[in-house]
């Protein structure tokens, strides 16, 4: 038997296709699947209503601080699939979203890497840090934290004889892919050759990202602004490749890369290099990435510097990128300096006896 009863916090929606009328809660968008009007009806919508009460987080709670940092543009400015990738890390925090934030401190976010990194491995344990690092300083602006756990949290490092999924490529590596590729791939791999820009990054930039001299763009992961001179030897190979009408590079048919058209042009020619032996196995387009970071380090290159020319907000992957450094230049310098021939007077006033 049905009857009229008032009913709050519900929203009901015709669908022509079908003729039928849906019930939501309204807060929580559950369906409601009683017919409307009867008492199994109002149980069901008490029982969304409830849960979605029980869920909801409170002022001063985790789950408060992860639901501010995804209504904050730095989030929802990103690209879908980078948000998708941080969804994931939210999705392994849920169980924690009552817990109140003053218990974040630095040990805790410790046993929580080495949980994430026992139950999903490596990559994953890092990826909570970085995620949680980015809510936290969000969390800081807003005033719901005074300073953020994460820092000093290191990362889980390779094991001893890891494999690198994206290994730095040597300078004779770089001038050989160079030397050999076809036009419409030249331009795109010296602009990761020369700026470590990311290929994501590269398909994407529009015609006058180049101009006057300098390369202007903003990054698709973390939406931060890069403005860099353009070298020269980039400067060259961009000014003799075809215009597009609005992209900086395209493919040979004309269109703007596609990141399957890409890496399958990619694949041919790094396969014939290593058949010819001219390359060895393992290059990666983003192991150019790495390749400048790494040049950079061994330069004597602060971590803030480094992240400037690779398009980084912060400096937390910066270790990661340059991992590989051979710091023999930079160490020499430093030990110029401090042990080297001083002009002047030391600090006392009298002669250096160094």
């Amino acid at each position: 038997m049905t009857t009229r009863m008032p009913l709050r916090g519900v929203k009901r929606f015709f669908e022509p296709k079908t003729g039928k009328t849906y019930s939501y809660h309204r807060a929580s968008g559950t369906p409601i699947k009683a017919e409307w009007g009867t008492p199994a009806f109002a149980i069901e919508l008490d029982k969304a209503d409830r849960a979605w009460r029980e869920k909801k987080v409170q002022d001063g709670t985790f789950g408060h601080l992860i639901d501010q940092y995804r209504a904050a543009p730095e989030f929802t400015r990103l690209k879908p699939r980078t948000r998708a990738d941080y969804d994931k890390v939210f999705d392994f925090l849920e169980p924690l979203r009552a817990m109140p934030l003053d218990r974040l401190d630095r040990p805790f976010m410790v046993g929580l890497r080495n949980k994430a990194y026992t139950k999903h491995k490596r990559r994953f344990a890092n990826y909570v840090v970085q995620v949680l690092s980015r809510a936290c300083g969000i969390g800081i602006g807003l005033g719901l934290l005074k300073e953020n756990p994460v820092d000093h949290v290191e990362k889980v490092r390779k094991a001893t004889g890891e494999k690198s999924l994206n290994r730095p490529w040597t300078s004779a590596e770089r001038d050989a892919v160079l030397a050999e590729l076809p036009a419409p791939l030249k331009g795109p791999f010296a602009m990761m050759r020369y700026l470590g820009v990311r290929l994501g990054d590269v398909r994407g930039m529009r015609r006058d990202a180049y101009k006057d001299g300098m390369i202007s763009f903003v990054t698709g992961k973390g939406a931060v602004e890069v403005t860099v001179p353009c070298p020269e030897p980039l400067a060259r190979i961009l000014d003799a490749q075809t215009d597009h009408a609005t992209h900086l590079f395209s493919s040979s048919d004309g269109s703007p890369w596609s990141e399957g058209g890409f890496h399958a042009s990619w694949r041919r020619v790094r396969l014939r290099l290593e058949k010819e032996g001219k390359v060895k196995p393992g290059l990666t387009p983003h192991g150019l990435r790495h390749s400048v970071a790494t040049d950079l380090r061994e330069l004597g290159k602060t971590e803030r510097e480094i992240a400037d020319i690779l398009g980084q907000r912060t400096t937390y992957a910066v270790p990661t990128y340059a991992r590989s450094a051979d710091m023999r230049r930079s160490n020499k310098r430093v030990i110029d300096d401090l042990y080297g021939e001083k002009e002047g007077p030391d600090e006392e006033g009298g002669a250096s006896d160094r």
